[in-house]
Protein backbone atom coordinates (compact mmCIF):
# COMPACT_ATOMS: atom_id res chain seq x y z
CA UNK A 1 0.00 0.00 0.00
CA UNK A 2 1.06 3.57 -0.68
CA UNK A 3 0.57 6.83 1.17
CA UNK A 4 -2.04 7.99 -1.37
CA UNK A 5 -4.18 4.92 -0.56
CA UNK A 6 -4.88 6.01 3.02
CA UNK A 7 -4.00 9.71 3.30
CA UNK A 8 -6.56 12.43 4.02
CA UNK A 9 -6.85 14.77 1.03
CA UNK A 10 -9.02 17.54 2.48
CA UNK A 11 -6.79 19.15 5.07
CA UNK A 12 -7.66 21.93 7.50
CA UNK A 13 -4.78 24.38 7.85
CA UNK A 14 -3.81 27.87 9.00
CA UNK A 15 -1.82 30.52 7.15
CA UNK A 16 1.07 32.87 7.79
CA UNK A 17 1.16 35.74 8.28
CA UNK A 18 -1.39 34.99 10.97
CA UNK A 19 -1.96 35.10 14.70
CA UNK A 20 -2.31 32.61 17.53
CA UNK A 21 -6.02 33.40 17.99
CA UNK A 22 -7.00 31.99 14.60
CA UNK A 23 -4.95 28.83 15.10
CA UNK A 24 -6.22 28.27 18.65
CA UNK A 25 -9.83 28.62 17.51
CA UNK A 26 -9.32 26.01 14.76
CA UNK A 27 -7.44 23.60 17.06
CA UNK A 28 -10.27 23.78 19.55
CA UNK A 29 -12.97 23.44 16.89
CA UNK A 30 -11.34 20.36 15.34
CA UNK A 31 -10.12 18.96 18.69
CA UNK A 32 -6.71 18.17 17.21
CA UNK A 33 -3.24 18.78 18.63
CA UNK A 34 -1.46 20.10 15.50
CA UNK A 35 -2.18 21.83 12.20
CA UNK A 36 -0.28 22.39 8.93
CA UNK A 37 0.75 25.98 8.29
CA UNK A 38 0.71 27.34 4.72
CA UNK A 39 2.01 30.52 3.12
CA UNK A 40 -0.97 32.84 2.79
CA UNK A 41 -2.83 32.53 -0.49
CA UNK A 42 -0.92 29.41 -1.58
CA UNK A 43 -0.61 25.70 -0.82
CA UNK A 44 3.09 26.06 -0.01
CA UNK A 45 3.88 24.22 3.21
CA UNK A 46 5.65 26.32 5.85
CA UNK A 47 5.54 23.81 8.70
CA UNK A 48 3.34 22.59 11.56
CA UNK A 49 2.07 24.24 14.73
CA UNK A 50 1.26 22.16 17.82
CA UNK A 51 -1.01 22.75 20.79
CA UNK A 52 2.08 22.36 22.97
CA UNK A 53 3.67 25.38 21.23
CA UNK A 54 0.87 27.62 22.53
CA UNK A 55 1.23 26.41 26.12
CA UNK A 56 5.02 26.84 26.02
CA UNK A 57 4.91 30.31 24.41
CA UNK A 58 1.97 32.15 26.01
CA UNK A 59 3.35 35.61 25.13
CA UNK A 60 3.94 34.99 21.42
CA UNK A 61 1.10 36.28 19.25
CA UNK A 62 2.60 35.89 15.77
CA UNK A 63 1.86 32.47 14.34
CA UNK A 64 5.03 32.57 12.25
CA UNK A 65 7.11 32.52 15.45
CA UNK A 66 5.31 29.42 16.73
CA UNK A 67 5.66 27.28 13.61
CA UNK A 68 7.88 24.21 13.55
CA UNK A 69 9.44 24.58 10.11
CA UNK A 70 11.70 21.54 10.05
CA UNK A 71 8.98 18.90 9.75
CA UNK A 72 9.28 15.50 8.06
CA UNK A 73 7.17 15.02 4.95
CA UNK A 74 6.23 12.22 2.56
CA UNK A 75 5.05 11.99 -1.03
CA UNK A 76 1.96 10.33 -2.43
CA UNK A 77 3.79 7.37 -3.94
CA UNK A 78 5.87 6.55 -0.87
CA UNK A 79 5.12 3.16 0.66
CA UNK A 80 3.01 2.92 3.79
CA UNK A 81 5.85 1.09 5.55
CA UNK A 82 8.23 3.97 4.83
CA UNK A 83 5.68 6.47 6.15
CA UNK A 84 5.17 4.41 9.32
CA UNK A 85 8.93 4.12 9.79
CA UNK A 86 9.36 7.89 9.42
CA UNK A 87 6.61 8.53 11.97
CA UNK A 88 8.31 6.27 14.49
CA UNK A 89 11.79 7.66 13.85
CA UNK A 90 10.67 11.29 14.20
CA UNK A 91 7.95 10.76 16.85
CA UNK A 92 5.42 12.36 14.49
CA UNK A 93 1.70 11.60 14.60
CA UNK A 94 1.08 13.21 11.24
CA UNK A 95 3.13 13.79 8.11
CA UNK A 96 2.27 16.41 5.51
CA UNK A 97 2.05 14.93 2.01
CA UNK A 98 3.73 17.27 -0.44
CA UNK A 99 4.18 17.64 -4.17
CA UNK A 100 6.76 20.19 -5.31
CA UNK A 101 6.65 21.79 -1.87
CA UNK A 102 2.86 22.19 -1.89
CA UNK A 103 0.52 20.46 0.54
CA UNK A 104 -1.70 17.87 -1.17
CA UNK A 105 -2.77 15.88 1.88
CA UNK A 106 -1.80 14.57 5.28
CA UNK A 107 -1.27 11.08 6.58
CA UNK A 108 -1.80 10.42 10.26
CA UNK A 109 -1.27 7.53 12.62
CA UNK A 110 -5.04 7.16 12.68
CA UNK A 111 -5.19 6.86 8.87
CA UNK A 112 -2.70 3.99 8.92
CA UNK A 113 -4.27 2.21 11.91
CA UNK A 114 -7.90 2.57 10.78
CA UNK A 115 -7.51 2.16 7.01
CA UNK A 116 -4.65 -0.32 6.84
CA UNK A 117 -3.72 -2.22 10.00
CA UNK A 118 -7.36 -2.81 10.98
CA UNK A 119 -7.94 -4.40 7.56
CA UNK A 120 -4.88 -6.65 7.74
CA UNK A 121 -4.50 -9.89 9.63
CA UNK A 122 -1.54 -9.12 11.89
CA UNK A 123 -1.61 -11.78 14.58
CA UNK A 124 1.19 -10.42 16.78
CA UNK A 125 -0.18 -9.60 20.25
CA UNK A 126 -0.63 -5.86 20.63
CA UNK A 127 0.84 -6.13 24.14
CA UNK A 128 4.20 -6.83 22.47
CA UNK A 129 4.32 -3.12 21.62
CA UNK A 130 2.75 -1.67 24.79
CA UNK A 131 4.27 1.19 26.75
CA UNK A 132 5.70 0.15 30.09
CA UNK A 133 6.65 1.85 32.33
CA UNK A 134 4.51 4.89 31.63
CA UNK A 135 3.47 8.17 33.21
CA UNK A 136 0.22 8.13 35.18
CA UNK A 137 -1.70 10.80 37.06
CA UNK A 138 -3.84 10.79 40.23
CA UNK A 139 -7.51 11.61 39.71
CA UNK A 140 -7.30 14.57 42.09
CA UNK A 141 -4.48 16.26 40.16
CA UNK A 142 -5.32 19.79 38.93
CA UNK A 143 -5.85 19.89 35.17
CA UNK A 144 -3.06 22.42 34.60
CA UNK A 145 -0.62 20.09 36.36
CA UNK A 146 -1.74 17.22 34.12
CA UNK A 147 -0.99 19.41 31.08
CA UNK A 148 2.54 19.98 32.40
CA UNK A 149 3.03 16.25 33.07
CA UNK A 150 1.97 15.47 29.50
CA UNK A 151 4.50 17.97 28.22
CA UNK A 152 7.35 16.69 30.39
CA UNK A 153 6.58 13.06 29.56
CA UNK A 154 5.98 13.91 25.88
CA UNK A 155 2.67 12.04 25.78
CA UNK A 156 -0.80 12.98 24.60
CA UNK A 157 -2.72 10.90 27.13
CA UNK A 158 -2.34 9.77 30.72
CA UNK A 159 -3.88 6.81 32.57
CA UNK A 160 -5.67 8.04 35.70
CA UNK A 161 -5.48 6.16 39.01
CA UNK A 162 -7.31 6.60 42.30
CA UNK A 163 -5.93 6.60 45.84
CA UNK A 164 -5.82 2.79 45.81
CA UNK A 165 -3.72 2.79 42.64
CA UNK A 166 -6.58 1.40 40.54
CA UNK A 167 -7.05 2.48 36.93
CA UNK A 168 -10.21 4.61 36.82
CA UNK A 169 -9.92 6.58 33.56
CA UNK A 170 -7.85 8.20 30.84
CA UNK A 171 -7.33 11.86 30.06
CA UNK A 172 -5.96 13.07 26.73
CA UNK A 173 -5.32 16.37 25.01
CA UNK A 174 -8.70 16.37 23.26
CA UNK A 175 -10.43 16.19 26.66
CA UNK A 176 -8.43 19.22 27.77
CA UNK A 177 -9.12 21.19 24.58
CA UNK A 178 -12.86 20.51 24.92
CA UNK A 179 -13.14 22.13 28.36
CA UNK A 180 -10.52 24.88 28.01
CA UNK A 181 -11.41 28.49 27.36
CA UNK A 182 -9.65 30.96 25.12
CA UNK A 183 -8.73 33.69 27.56
CA UNK A 184 -7.94 37.29 26.60
CA UNK A 185 -5.26 38.99 28.63
CA UNK A 186 -4.13 42.61 28.28
CA UNK A 187 -1.26 44.59 29.76
CA UNK A 188 0.42 47.94 29.29
CA UNK A 189 4.14 48.39 28.68
CA UNK A 190 6.06 51.66 28.68
CA UNK A 191 8.08 52.35 25.57
CA UNK A 192 10.50 54.63 27.44
CA UNK A 193 11.36 55.37 31.02
CA UNK A 194 11.18 58.60 32.96
CA UNK A 195 13.41 60.17 35.55
CA UNK A 196 12.52 60.34 39.21
CA UNK A 197 10.34 63.33 39.98
CA UNK A 198 9.01 63.69 36.47
CA UNK A 199 5.50 62.61 37.37
CA UNK A 200 4.12 65.46 35.26
CA UNK A 201 5.40 63.72 32.12
CA UNK A 202 3.27 60.59 32.65
CA UNK A 203 0.49 61.55 30.24
CA UNK A 204 2.95 62.16 27.41
CA UNK A 205 4.84 58.88 27.74
CA UNK A 206 4.68 56.35 24.92
CA UNK A 207 2.84 53.21 25.98
CA UNK A 208 1.90 50.07 24.14
CA UNK A 209 -1.19 48.01 24.88
CA UNK A 210 -0.57 44.29 24.44
CA UNK A 211 -3.47 41.88 24.06
CA UNK A 212 -2.97 38.13 23.78
CA UNK A 213 -5.17 35.07 23.78
CA UNK A 214 -4.29 31.71 25.26
CA UNK A 215 -5.90 28.37 25.89
CA UNK A 216 -6.56 28.12 29.62
CA UNK A 217 -7.65 24.84 31.27
CA UNK A 218 -10.28 25.27 33.99
CA UNK A 219 -9.38 24.92 37.66
CA UNK A 220 -10.73 21.42 37.94
CA UNK A 221 -9.28 18.08 38.99
CA UNK A 222 -8.56 15.48 36.34
CA UNK A 223 -11.45 13.27 37.52
CA UNK A 224 -14.00 15.87 36.36
CA UNK A 225 -12.69 15.85 32.79
CA UNK A 226 -11.26 12.35 32.18
CA UNK A 227 -12.96 9.60 30.18
CA UNK A 228 -14.32 6.94 32.52
CA UNK A 229 -15.60 4.54 29.89
CA UNK A 230 -12.51 2.35 29.76
CA UNK A 231 -11.99 0.06 26.78
CA UNK A 232 -9.28 -2.49 27.55
CA UNK A 233 -7.50 -5.39 25.85
CA UNK A 234 -5.79 -8.51 27.14
CA UNK A 235 -2.26 -9.76 26.68
CA UNK A 236 -3.23 -11.92 23.70
CA UNK A 237 -5.35 -9.43 21.74
CA UNK A 238 -3.82 -9.22 18.25
CA UNK A 239 -2.55 -6.06 16.60
CA UNK A 240 -5.32 -6.06 13.98
CA UNK A 241 -8.01 -6.76 16.59
CA UNK A 242 -6.69 -3.87 18.64
CA UNK A 243 -6.70 -1.60 15.57
CA UNK A 244 -10.32 -2.56 14.80
CA UNK A 245 -11.29 -1.75 18.39
CA UNK A 246 -9.62 1.66 18.17
CA UNK A 247 -11.44 2.35 14.92
CA UNK A 248 -14.82 1.17 16.25
CA UNK A 249 -14.59 3.12 19.52
CA UNK A 250 -12.76 6.11 18.01
CA UNK A 251 -9.96 5.97 20.58
CA UNK A 252 -6.19 6.34 20.32
CA UNK A 253 -4.99 4.22 23.23
CA UNK A 254 -6.15 1.21 25.20
CA UNK A 255 -4.99 -0.09 28.58
CA UNK A 256 -3.70 -3.66 28.71
CA UNK A 257 -5.00 -5.69 31.65
CA UNK A 258 -4.35 -9.19 32.96
CA UNK A 259 -7.02 -11.87 33.30
CA UNK A 260 -7.44 -10.64 36.89
CA UNK A 261 -8.05 -7.09 35.67
CA UNK A 262 -4.70 -5.65 36.75
CA UNK A 263 -3.42 -2.73 34.69
CA UNK A 264 -0.01 -3.58 33.17
CA UNK A 265 0.57 -1.16 30.31
CA UNK A 266 -0.84 0.99 27.52
CA UNK A 267 -0.98 0.45 23.77
CA UNK A 268 -1.17 3.66 21.76
CA UNK A 269 -2.19 3.74 18.12
CA UNK A 270 1.35 4.81 17.12
CA UNK A 271 2.75 1.73 18.89
CA UNK A 272 0.89 -0.45 16.37
CA UNK A 273 2.94 1.08 13.54
CA UNK A 274 5.82 -1.08 14.68
CA UNK A 275 3.92 -4.14 13.46
CA UNK A 276 4.38 -2.94 9.87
Amino acid sequence: MKVKDVMTKKVQSVEVPGNREEALELLRKLRVSALPVLKRGTQELVGMVRLRDFFENPDEDQLGMLVNRDVPTVQEDDSLRDAARKMLETSSRRLPVVRDGNLVGIITVRDIVHRAIAEMDIKDPASKYMQRPLATVWEGTPLQVAVEIMGLAEVRALPVINEEGELVGIIDDSDIIAVSEIETESRIEQMKGRSEGDSWTWDSEDRIYITKKRLKPPKKPVKEVMSRDLITIGRRTSVSECAKLMKEKNIEQVPVVTAEGNFIGMVRDEDLLQAL
